[in-house]
């Protein structure tokens, strides 16, 4: 017996995209954070492109999850 699974994926979904985006933004808050710690003729740390790079990686992996459906007019 297999019960449906969509009703559980959409939030599963929907939470994981939330937390792929909250990761996200927490990598170019270190990004920012590290490159504010050099000054403008100083070469910038290698790890502030990788944490930019994973941010743009996690939102990525965000946008690759199906988006929820929502019921459309007329279709049941």
């Amino acid at each position: 017996m297999s019960a449906p699974t969509t009703p559980l994926t959409e939030p599963l979904h929907e939470a994981l995209r939330r937390e792929l985006s909250r990761l996200a933004q927490h990598e170019e808050d270190v990004a920012a954070s590290e490159a504010a710690r050099v000054h403008y003729w100083e070469t910038m740390p290698v790890t502030v492109a990788i944490h930019r790079q994973c941010a743009a990686a996690l939102r990525a992996a965000a946008e690759e999850l199906p988006t929820p459906r929502h019921s459309q007019p007329g279709r049941a």
